[in-house]
């Protein structure tokens, strides 16, 4: 990933997780009790889907080379966040 990337990847993702993380504490009531979650792995559930959502669909041209898939719903309660202390992804 570029590093025009990365700077568009961590102000977008900022920006966007003003929205998603309410959005996630509202549907982990709904989901919770269904996976067994808990609300910090619901809340990186959503960040990591919204990672992979900017890097395939709105980052594409510039980062071509994202390892990053989409995490089921079922896999919710064992999600990890995979950034690095220095890296984006």
């Amino acid at each position: 990933m570029t590093e025009i990337a990365q700077i568009l990847m961590l102000f977008m993702r900022g920006v966007l997780l003003w929205a998603v993380t309410p959005l996630a504490a509202l549907s982990w009531i709904v989901l919770g009790p269904l996976t067994g979650a808990s609300l910090g792995a619901c809340v990186g559930w959503f960040d990591v889907n919204l990672m992979v959502f900017l890097l395939r669909f709105v980052l594409r041209p510039l980062a071509r080379d994202s390892e990053l898939s989409w995490v089921p719903l079922a896999k919710m309660k064992t999600t990890e966040h995979r950034f690095r202390f220095l890296g984006l992804y």
